[in-house]
């Protein structure tokens, strides 16, 4: 019989995941604003165009605002678990 997998395995797996995804996110958001800015080299990265349509896309704003609200309330949940405010509950 497979081992039964808890509600905190798949928590942790979305924590994992969704802080992987904000990473990336958020260096093609840093980097595309710094292109746009000219500072630090990265104009050279891209051109100013496409720093302007990974910027100022609302996709990419949306996708950055799902995955931080996955990873937080994840990490939230498995603080307050750890802390003892989330209590196990009890199998019949």
């Amino acid at each position: 019989m497979p081992k039964r997998r808890t509600f905190g395995y798949y928590v942790i797996k979305a924590v994992r995941v969704s802080g992987w995804f904000l990473l990336v996110l958020m260096l093609i958001y840093i980097s595309s604003g710094y292109a746009l800015r000219g500072e630090f080299g990265f104009d050279r990265l891209m051109t100013t165009r496409t720093a302007e349509v990974l910027h100022l896309n609302p996709k990419l704003d949306r996708l950055l605002l799902i995955a931080f609200i996955v990873h937080v309330a994840g990490v939230v949940y498995l603080s307050m678990k750890r802390w003892g405010w989330i209590k196990r509950r009890k199998t019949p």
